[in-house]
């Protein structure tokens, strides 16, 4: 599948997620103007403001505006010997990238899900001011991973079908 055409659940996919995310930093803005609120104008710190932020909506924000930026093209990688690459070579240079990638973030998400599962077992929690399952934070970086990871797959899938096709076009045109 060609990631610039998408099929129409991977549309209402990647639409659900910038949703998703539109409302995380509407969450982020909202506690921020509550805290300032809580802080100046009745002098009374809202403290699970900082807990929000920081276990949740950060975080979140982090994974899904990476996974965007995966899907923009938009990762880290040394341009010196990639701006360098040329065709067939280029495209062989991106399904490596993606693969090690892909390798990574599923050793990470395999990781940090263990650990999840760990502190649900032994009912851990946020903090004691804060009484919710540390697992609940614990999950962002195995579900954004998995978005991540999705994305690398995307990409080497749509890489290995752009590799084969001048292979297929010039295999048909010498029979």
């Amino acid at each position: 599948m060609d990631d610039r055409h998408p099929g129409r659940p991977v549309r209402i996919l990647r639409r659900g997620a910038e949703l998703f995310c539109a409302g995380l930093f509407a969450a982020l803005f909202g506690t921020f103007m509550l805290q300032i609120v809580f802080r100046y104008v009745l002098n009374d710190p809202f403290g699970e403001v900082v807990t929000v932020t920081e276990t949740y909506l950060m975080p979140f924000l982090v994974f899904f505006t990476i996974a965007a930026l995966q899907r923009n093209d938009g990762h880290i990688r040394v341009d010196a010997v990639y701006i360098n690459l040329r065709g067939r070579t280029k495209q062989a240079a991106d399904l490596v990238i993606y693969a090690v990638s892909a390798a990574f973030w599923i050793v990470v998400i395999y990781a940090t899900a263990s650990e999840t599962l760990f502190s649900l077992k032994m009912g851990y929690e946020v903090s004691k001011n804060f009484p919710v399952p540390l697992a609940s934070a614990q999950a962002v970086v195995p579900v954004g991973g998995t978005l991540i990871a999705i994305r690398l797959i995307l990409q080497a899938a749509s890489t290995v079908a752009a590799l084969r096709r001048p292979l297929e076009a010039s295999a048909g045109g010498a029979s």
